[in-house]
């Protein structure tokens, strides 16, 4: 069962995608709670903004655990990846461009070591053939990731469904933007 600060959690980093300078109130009415509840949970933003790291960084440790473990075709591997996108899309969205999280050096060491596996993820995707090896897999996470934030946001936005978004992003992370 999710717990009240995991809720909160969501809420905020849906509400901090659109609006990065939004208040701790602002966040508390668009989770549906009073301020004084936000700040029970999370007494500071900075503490609220590194709780959501530390959240999107476990649910991409969660996400890279499994299919490094898999020994499914790579294809089904990367299906269930970009299944899961949301972790890196919004690693890429905060984790990387947050103050609070840049100034916590374990945060910013962990969304490295998830980047560095994304990559090796996409390596072996190159050497099984079915993603393409004239690039660099680093270049590659690096475009699955801003994929999956675009995904995201459009999600968020309703241009998108949810159901949308993982065939958007193999689509054009396979086929490019070719007709």
């Amino acid at each position: 069962m999710r717990t009240a600060a995991a809720e909160v959690l969501e809420s905020a980093t849906a509400v901090l995608a659109k609006d990065r300078g939004a208040s701790m109130q602002v966040i508390a009415v668009r989770a549906g709670i009073s301020r004084a509840t936000l700040l029970r949970l999370f007494p500071t933003r900075q503490l609220l903004v590194q709780a959501m790291a530390e959240k999107i960084l476990d649910d991409c440790d969660r996400v890279l655990a499994r299919a490094e473990v898999d020994t499914a075709p790579m294809k089904q591997v990367l299906a269930t990846v970009v299944a899961e996108y949301t972790p890196f899309a919004q690693l890429w969205n905060f984790v990387y461009v947050e103050p609070e999280v840049l100034g916590v050096p374990e945060a910013s060491e962990r969304a490295r070591a998830v980047f560095k596996r994304t990559a090796s993820l996409v390596e072996r995707g190159q050497n099984s053939g079915l993603l393409r090896n004239d690039m660099p897999a680093t270049w590659l996470a690096s475009t699955f990731c801003g994929l999956a934030e675009t995904a995201w946001e459009l999600t968020l936005e309703g241009h998108m469904g949810s159901r949308q978004a993982p065939d958007f992003i193999n689509a054009i992370l396979l086929h490019g933007a070719t007709a």
